[in-house]
């Protein structure tokens, strides 16, 4: 069980479903919801009624927020995979707050743009250069 959840959490290697990517991606949100929620009230951040510009720290809540790229990024890269395109395309997020700004959109329109795609293309049938068929290992 551990072994399996390290691999879809933390690994980039292999191929995910459109199933497994939907749930891990909403799992994922709603840990850092989570988080967030918790965060903000154990670490309140800065307080600007003292004057005193706010300290550029990494509190806990910013970190564990940056821990948990990592565990989108393995599950975005392994959806890629399934679509038979090379991870490093996951890059390409990068610049969605750029295209928001240019387009003048919200910033989480893009983003959810990319979720439903992701989870609504099929994968590429049968085996391909990075892995088994994820419905296959299934025996779907």
């Amino acid at each position: 069980m551990l072994s399996t959840f390290s691999w879809f959490f933390l690994s980039v290697k292999g191929r995910i479903s459109r199933q497994e990517f939907g749930l891990g991606f909403f799992g994922l949100v709603l840990v850092d919801m989570l988080v967030i929620r918790v965060g903000v009230r154990l670490d309140p951040g800065p307080r600007y009624y003292d004057g005193s510009p706010p300290a550029d720290d990494l509190s806990v809540l910013r970190l564990l927020l940056l821990l948990s790229l990592w565990p989108f990024a393995a599950i975005l890269v392994k959806r890629l995979h399934d679509l038979n395109v090379s991870g490093w395309w996951a890059l390409t997020i990068l610049a969605i707050p750029h295209l928001a700004a240019a387009l003048h959109v919200k910033y989480w329109i893009p983003y959810l743009a990319l979720v439903a795609t992701l989870s609504v293309l099929p994968g590429s049938k049968g085996d391909n250069r990075f892995g088994r068929d994820p419905l296959a290992r299934a025996g779907i």
